[in-house]
């Protein structure tokens, strides 16, 4: 993304009219990330040499320097597009006990919240699917979520 671009920053920590701030966490986050990539790197040659194929090749990742804006001006933006980026972390904003379960994760069908009523949630990982949390996969949550949302209406 980096290379395309984008400006990769820290989890959010709050906004005003004019500015947006971000944590100075983004190398933790990279960190865990890589780290959770080596894992699944692990788990795929594991089950490749079970099954007894070629593991994928998955290279390391680039090394990534990390030089996060912890502020931004957000006057002049049009749009905004929020992403919640590598873990859950819903309870830090949306205080509702009972609301995520042990992992961060809402606590719904179909991304209805069962703990609160009128709550409800789209571009969660698995939230119905594995494509929920991509671009791809959710237009198809926003679709039925948008349909309850009208029908509780």
């Amino acid at each position: 993304l980096k290379r395309q671009g984008v400006n990769l920053l820290g989890r959010f920590a709050g906004a005003n009219g004019r500015e947006a701030r971000f944590e100075s966490d983004l190398e933790k986050s990279i960190e865990w990330s890589d780290e959770r990539f080596g894992m699944l790197r692990d788990l795929f040659t594991e089950c490749a040499a079970e099954q007894g194929i070629a593991a994928p090749e998955m290279p390391d990742p680039e090394p990534f320097v990390v030089d996060p804006l912890e502020k931004i001006d957000l006057r002049g933006f049009g749009v905004v597009i929020f992403a919640g980026g590598f873990r859950p972390d819903f309870g830090s904003w949306v205080n509702i006990p009972g609301a995520f379960d042990a992992h961060g994760f809402p606590i719904h069908v179909d991304g209805e919240s069962t703990v609160a009523p009128g709550l409800f949630f789209v571009g969660v990982h698995f939230l119905r699917t594995r494509m929920s949390s991509l671009w791809l996969g959710v237009g198809d949550d926003a679709e039925i979520v948008a349909g309850k949302i009208a029908a509780a209406r």
